[in-house]
């Protein structure tokens, strides 16, 4: 929710900071993006640490508790302290973007793991629509507060909210972590109890104990970030890394980086926006959030169809079309037909690529490997923040250019797609975390 709400609405954020303390203005405007992206990558980073030796929910709790106290420190007009306020942000939705796919994949059963997890990008979906709802609101040049108004904090102070109806959750209702974590610290009895409450039947239930008990077993000590590039999760580590930078270099922070521009009609910064080219800006960026939304929903109803390899391709197949157009009527400057390309690449995103990331890591990796694959999705935001800026200006390769360079790098995944990855649709959790391991499968094919 932050990141994007802070990349949509920077520059109209930061008229309501003119003539304060804080004042972000156009050379900081990356900073303040981008200190959030190295927050969250640090985060990431360490999530699985976090999550392997506290436990999935703890480390939930533990983002909610960071996130609390970043939203309290960029109340602040200072621009350190606000600054320190977004890394501790950034740390707290590191966290969950690696934390809440691994919680929500051990507590599903193989069937609906895909549905489930698709639940977490439409989440992310409705956070995109608020945010930008909330856009609407703020001051521009025409209104009578613009420059003095306080608006910026009470957006800002909007995560306040899910934060801590889901520690109340945590606390009251979830108060188990997942059967898998339970079954690592020999608290059997428990994880029991828990897959009870999951499946309809008690057999079915003491068949994943003892699935994760022959995990356990076969694990001799604890995963290390070192033995994730050994050759037990070195072809799922790889994938999962390759997986994060398509979903990146598929041009979505880019597109939605420009978006805005392009409902405009101008890429001119000096370019002044009426009042009824501004009101178009906000519907298209209102349809951007509806569209997100719609898609991710949309995604439940492919994942479960088609699987998580089918609706991979076609959504990255889709992105690379748009792409090739999107950049083609940019070029021909009709800016006109260009934004409902920018609707298009959104849906496309968001039925696939978008939510379908972490549900695969959760499929393939242990809580270590999902963390790398986060932390890579999250290195990409920041390259894509500071590097496409450079890459689509004149002097360079022009915005057109740019998005082309986005199109090659999907039809690259395209191939990736097609011959490596394989479908974990229906699999059990320790099925789908030793696909790619070659030697669990010639184990299992000589018993």
């Amino acid at each position: 929710f932050f990141f994007f709400f802070k990349q949509k609405t920077a520059y109209e954020i930061s008229a309501c900071l003119v003539g304060s303390e804080m004042c972000i203005r156009d050379r900081n405007i990356g900073l303040v993006t981008s200190i959030l992206a190295l927050g969250a990558a640090i985060g990431a980073y360490l999530s699985g640490i976090l999550a392997s030796r506290y436990g999935r929910r703890l480390s939930m709790i533990i983002a909610d508790i960071l996130t609390l106290v970043g939203v309290f420190l960029t109340l602040f007009s200072s621009t350190f302290v606000m600054l320190l306020g977004r890394v501790v942000l950034g740390f707290a939705i590191g966290i969950n973007t690696s934390v809440v796919p691994l919680y929500i994949r051990e507590i599903s059963p193989a069937q609906l793991a895909g549905i489930t997890g698709c639940f977490h990008q439409f989440s992310i979906s409705v956070g995109i629509l608020s945010s930008l709802l909330l856009g609407w609101k703020t001051p521009t040049e025409s209104d009578s507060d613009y420059g003095t108004s306080n608006y910026w904090k009470l957006m800002f102070a909007v995560p306040i909210i899910p934060s801590v109806v889901r520690i109340l959750g945590l606390f009251i209702v979830f108060q188990n972590d997942t059967p898998q974590f339970l079954i690592l610290q020999g608290q059997e009895a428990e994880a029991e109890s828990v897959l009870q409450s999951l499946y309809s039947s008690q057999q079915e239930a003491q068949n994943q104990v003892n699935l994760m008990k022959q995990e356990v077993s076969e694990q001799s000590s604890e995963i290390t970030l070192g033995a994730l590039f050994e050759q037990k999760y070195l072809k799922a580590t790889l994938i999962g890394i390759t997986l994060a930078w398509l979903q990146q270099f598929s041009g979505i922070n880019a597109v939605n980086f420009y978006s805005t521009k392009i409902f405009s009609g101008t890429f001119d910064p000096k370019a002044v926006i009426s009042q009824e080219v501004q009101q178009t800006v906000n519907l298209f960026n209102a349809l951007v959030g509806v569209t997100a939304v719609s898609a991710s929903l949309i995604a439940i109803l492919v994942v479960e169809k088609l699987g998580r390899k089918s609706a991979l391709m076609i959504g990255n197949f889709l992105c690379l079309v748009v792409l090739v157009f999107l950049s083609y009527f940019i070029y021909a400057q009709n800016f006109g037909i260009s934004k409902y390309f920018v609707l298009l690449h959104t849906f496309a995103f968001n039925i696939s690529l978008g939510p379908l990331l972490s549900v695969y890591l959760a499929d393939i990796l242990p809580a270590k490997g999902i963390s790398i694959g986060i932390f890579t999705h999250w290195i990409c935001v920041i390259i894509i923040g500071f590097g496409f800026p450079i890459i689509s200006s004149p002097n360079v390769f022009n915005t057109h250019g740019g998005f082309i360079l986005f199109a090659i790098c999907c039809l690259v995944g395209q191939v990736f797609l097609v011959l490596v990855v394989k479908e974990t649709k229906g699999l059990s959790l320790y099925q789908s975390q030793n696909l790619y391991n070659d030697d669990a499968k010639q184990k299992d094919s000589e018993n």
